[in-house]
């Protein structure tokens, strides 16, 4: 994550990935900008793992997320 211990631990409900990424951007307004757009849409260049596996985009509104899971965010990377 974007932190200096590059880790935040939040406990949430199981629910639909989109969901708990809104709620995650609520708990930790200094991440907001960079997981959620200004009407709470969750962006698309962030990358999402659920118990490590990559969610793709076109799946991320359809995935639910299950009790006990470790959802990670993983910002884009660019360069040459």
């Amino acid at each position: 994550m974007w932190n200096p211990d590059h880790r935040t631990d939040f406990e949430s409900v199981a629910g639909p990935l989109p969901e708990l990424i809104r709620r995650f951007a609520d708990e930790y307004p200094g991440m907001r900008r960079r997981l959620v757009d200004a009407d709470g849409t969750p962006l698309g260049y962030v990358n999402v793992c659920v118990d490590d596996v990559m969610v793709p985009r076109h799946q991320r509104d359809h995935t639910v997320v299950p009790a006990g899971s470790t959802v990670t965010f993983i910002a884009p990377m660019a360069g040459g």
